[in-house]
C-alpha cells in the first residue's frame, strides 16, 4: 500500500525544509564576514571545539589572568556562548585552568606553551613606533621574544617564535595614545591562523 500525502502536509514539509534553509543561511550570514576567534590554547581543532564546546563558560570563570570572554552575537552566530581569548583583558599564561574545568576535553593541551593561540600582528597605522619612535613596550612585555626591533626601531614579528599568548597585545598603549582614532585595535594584534 503506497503511502499518500496530502496538500497540507506536502506544503508543510516544503516549509520546513525552507527554514532549515533560512536558520542555515542567517547562522552563515551572522559568522562569514567575522574573523575567526581565538580560542584558548588547545582549542584550536575548530571542528573538534564546535563538536564538544557546551557553551557552559566555565572556561571563561576559572581563568585567572581574565582573558576569556564569552562571545557575543557580533562574533557571529556560530561563535555565540563560545569562550574566546580577549588579550585587552589580559595575557593568556598557558596556566591550563581552563583545560581543568572543562567538562568535555574541548580545551586539551593548555598548558603546552608550543601551542599556537595565533599569531601577532603590527598594525602599522596604530602602533606608536610607527608613529613617532621610542616605543618598545610590545618587545618588553614578550615572554617568548617573538618581537624584536628593526633598524628603524620599529617592532617586527618572528611567527616562528610567536605562540599568541597576547601579552604584547595586552601591554601595547596605542589605544590609550590613539582613543580619537576610535576602533578596537591597537599597535600589535593576535590574530587567529589559518591551518
Amino acid at each position: 500500500m503506497a503511502a499518500s500525502i496530502s496538500r497540507r502536509g506536502f506544503v508543510a514539509g516544503g516549509c520546513a525544509f525552507a527554514s532549515m534553509f533560512a536558520v542555515g543561511g542567517a547562522a552563515y550570514a551572522l559568522s562569514g564576514d567575522t574573523p575567526e576567534p581565538l580560542r584558548p590554547p588547545g582549542a584550536q581543532d575548530a571542528e573538534r571545539f564546535a563538536a564538544t564546546c557546551l557553551k557552559c563558560s566555565r572556561c571563561e570563570t576559572a581563568c585567572p589572568e581574565h582573558c576569556l570572554r564569552t562571545g557575543v552575537l557580533e562574533d557571529g552566530m556560530l561563535n555565540w556562548r563560545t569562550p574566546i581569548m580577549d588579550f585587552h583583558r589580559g595575557m593568556c599564561t598557558f596556566c591550563g585552568a581552563c583545560e581543568d574545568v572543562c567538562p568535555t576535553t574541548s580545551i586539551a593541551g593548555a598548558r603546552d606553551e608550543s601551542r599556537v593561540i595565533g599569531v601577532a600582528r603590527i598594525d602599522q597605522d596604530r602602533c606608536l613606533a610607527y608613529a613617532q619612535s621610542g616605543c618598545r613596550v610590545c618587545v618588553d612585555a614578550c615572554p617568548y621574544g617573538a618581537i624584536s626591533l628593526d633598524a628603524a626601531k620599529r617592532p617586527v614579528v618572528d611567527e616562528t617564535k610567536c605562540n599568541g599568548c597576547g601579552a604584547c597585545e595586552y601591554a601595547c598603549p596605542s589605544n590609550t595614545y590613539l582613543s580619537f582614532a576610535g576602533g578596537k585595535q591597537r599597535g600589535v594584534n593576535v590574530e587567529a591562523v589559518d591551518d
